[in-house]
């Protein structure tokens, strides 16, 4: 029997990645697209002639509570009370935004300057990252799907802490297209600003800093610090990030790829390149594209990293949770 799910901020970019993805699920019934701005409108009207054919819901339509499983494509802080009502009533959910992503409520409010309203779900909710979280994800009924920038950045440093050849003291120095900003009527993000043009932004404190800080600490059980400075490039979506390590000891390049190559080598969804990765070949795709680089003159280690912010970012990294929880094989509909 086919899973019911409704995707929740279904016209924002990661909700409308959400329905193409989903629709054309083989083991899924899309049963509704919530959105508040275009409640009573076809799904055509803005995502083009190949939307499924439906009619945007509202949060309290009887379509809603039909579901299973909810996707939840809402902002940041915007999701705990509504998740709050959804487990509520038995259904799993996968939340998009960060509100279930850092285990401590201090943590959470410290870097999102918000109260959390659902305390009570943050021991139940586990991180959606397939690739360190698969054996739980089989049995999670709240699963916390990562940003783009930390999936990005802990697949490319993951291997080499593991294995303890890097100092647990990094930088992720990444660039992400327009669309990971969200769908927002904002002059910065207006075509002329953004155009031949490029930026940092939200350094030395961007909040997804303590969620990299968290999932690299939890997978080598001890303290790992990040220094995370985004940008925002003059392209619409993939995400490339470079991270920057000191070395343990000499290293050579053989050895490297053999400890990144041997992690992943049972991932369906991660590929360790022989040259460096390029965003067009990963665009459109849930792929993670990884190149570990031996610096030997300056002791370093740098691995660049390839993703599609709305995918393996964002909706394809949902939909990857949803196969793994509920049995299906992996790469369905993705």
């Amino acid at each position: 029997m086919k899973q019911k799910v409704a995707v929740i901020g279904a016209s924002g970019y990661a909700g409308m990645e959400a329905v193409k993805l989903l629709s054309g699920h083989p083991f899924v019934e899309l049963v509704a697209a919530s959105s508040k701005s275009h409640t009573g409108r076809h799904l055509s009207s803005v995502m083009g002639a190949s939307a499924p054919d439906m009619v945007y819901c509202d949060l309290e339509a009887e379509e809603v509570f039909m579901a299973d499983v909810i996707v939840a494509c809402l902002p940041h802080c915007h999701a705990m009370d509504r998740v709050k009502e959804w487990r509520g009533s038995g259904k799993t959910v996968l939340d998009l935004s960060a509100d279930f992503r850092l285990e401590s409520h201090e943590n959470f409010e410290e870097w999102y300057g918000r109260p959390h309203t659902a305390v009570e779900l943050l021991k139940e909710a586990v991180f959606g990252l397939p690739e360190v979280n698969r054996e739980h994800l089989k049995t999670a009924d709240l699963i916390a799907c990562p940003g783009c920038y930390p999936t990005a950045g802990s697949l490319a440093a993951l291997p080499a802490l593991k294995a303890g050849i890097v100092e647990p003291n990094i930088i992720v120095n990444a660039v992400s297209g327009v669309s990971g900003a969200g769908r927002q009527a904002n002059a910065e993000y207006a075509f002329c600003e953004l155009n031949e043009n490029m930026q940092g932004y939200g350094a030395p404190t961007h909040r997804h800093t303590p969620e990299i800080e968290q999932t690299l600490s939890k997978a080598i059980e001890g303290g790992v610090r990040v220094s995370f400075v985004p940008h925002l490039g003059p392209f619409s979506r993939g995400l490339y990030a470079t991270v920057y390590a000191t070395l343990t000891s000499e290293t050579d390049q053989e050895t490297v790829e053999k400890i990144y190559r041997d992690f992943y080598a049972s991932e369906p969804f991660v590929a360790v390149c022989a040259e460096n990765p390029r965003l067009k070949d990963v665009v459109n795709t849930n792929y993670c594209h990884l190149r570990p680089v031996v610096d030997e003159r300056a002791g370093r280690l740098i691995v660049f990293s390839a993703i599609d912010n709305l995918i393996k970012g964002a909706a394809g990294q949902a939909v990857q949770c949803l196969n793994i929880r509920f049995g299906f094989p992996e790469k369905s509909g993705l």
